[in-house]
Parts: C-alpha cells; sequence; structure tokens
C-alpha cells in the first residue's frame, strides 16, 4: 500500500470575509461549482498541502476541521484579515487564498511553497499582475504588516517594501498557471464567465 507523503509544516487559510457588493448581497462562500459551494471547494484545495486549514471570517462561527479566525479589527480589509491569521497560524509559513477563485489549483500553490528558500512573501504575477490573494506569507510579514495597519495604511503590499518578496512569473509555467488561474468573481459578469469556463477546464 502506498504511503502518503507527509505534508508540509504549512497552514492555509481561505479568505471568506469579503463583501459581495456587486453580487446584491450575495455570500460568495455559498456559491456552487459543479457539486460543491466555493469554500468547501477551496478548502479541500489546501488540504493536500497543509497541516492546519483556517477560515478568515468576521460571520462564520465554526466550520469542521477548521479553525474560524475573525479580524483583530474590523474595516482593515484583506491585509488585516491577513494579519489576524498569520497571528493564529500554528506554522511560520502561511497559505492565503481567497474564497472566489474557482480555478486555484494545489498544483498551483504547491509550486510557491517549493519556491520559498528563505523569503518572506512569494508571490505569483500573472499578465493582470501580482496576485497577493493567491500567494504565500510568512509570519515575519507580522510587524512590517502591524506598522502599516497602524499608518492606516490598508493596501495589501504596503509592506512589501520591508521583507524579503520573490515573484513567480506565471508565464514561465503554462503547464502550471493557466489563464484564468486567478479568475475572482466580483460581479455578476464575472460569475457567468466563471460558470461557463468551469465545464471546460475542469
Amino acid at each position: 500500500m502506498k504511503q502518503e507523503s507527509p505534508k508540509p509544516p504549512l497552514s492555509g487559510v481561505v479568505l471568506a470575509g469579503g463583501r459581495a457588493g456587486r453580487l446584491s448581497g450575495q455570500d460568495k462562500t455559498q456559491l456552487r461549482f459543479g457539486d460543491k459551494i466555493l469554500l468547501e471547494r477551496n478548502l479541500e484545495i489546501l488540504a493536500p498541502l497543509c497541516t492546519e486549514t483556517l477560515i478568515s471570517s468576521n460571520s462564520l462561527t465554526s466550520y469542521a476541521d477548521c479553525r474560524v479566525v475573525p479580524d483583530q479589527a474590523l474595516g482593515q480589509g484583506p491585509l488585516g484579515a491577513l494579519y489576524s491569521c498569520l497571528k493564529a497560524a500554528r506554522n511560520p509559513y502561511l497559505l492565503i487564498i481567497a474564497t472566489d477563485m474557482p480555478f486555484i489549483t494545489t498544483k498551483a500553490l504547491t509550486k510557491l511553497w517549493q519556491e520559498r528558500d528563505s523569503f518572506d512573501v512569494i508571490i505569483p504575477e500573472s499578465p493582470d499582475g501580482m496576485q497577493p490573494l493567491a500567494a504565500l506569507y510568512h509570519q515575519r510579514c507580522i510587524s512590517p504588516i502591524q506598522k502599516q495597519l497602524q499608518k492606516g495604511n490598508f493596501k495589501l503590499r504596503s509592506f512589501f517594501s520591508e521583507v524579503k518578496v520573490k515573484v513567480i512569473n506565471c508565464l514561465d509555467f503554462p503547464e502550471i498557471y493557466h489563464k484564468n488561474i486567478f479568475l475572482n468573481i466580483n460581479s455578476p459578469a464575472d460569475l457567468e464567465k466563471a460558470r461557463s469556463l468551469y465545464g471546460q477546464i475542469n
């Protein structure tokens, strides 16, 4: 019987706290693709790679086999959520994905872990730009993030100049990062596009 490879000392989190204002207030975690809702799907994407999985949410109180991590302070956006989850994680590295990415894969996330070396942030860059909501962060980022939050600067990349960042050019790895891998759902048009593509990609 083939033994499973041990998982690396890595925490994973699905960021599930965003408001879907342009989706008429729909909860994006509950959007269904195939036979699964997005939250369930993305937790399953993290599971083979992570020794613990977290959910960043201010509305959920519990979820099977996961720890729910609320923001330590409200109104600070994804940066505040990242800060709270880095502090809560049991491992030095934290892999984050947004809940509304229906095409992200374990393989794509594994590549970030493999490229970590001694970097604090390992982030993919697609033709649309850097993807901070599908990236790997070390707990060394906690203090630089805290400084930005105290300044009221909630831009997700505000602390990058203070840490060691490695950018992965997705065009160099077309077998891993396909064209729509980072597609996220912010509007009804995004949802329609994602659902039309889902049957073709999966």
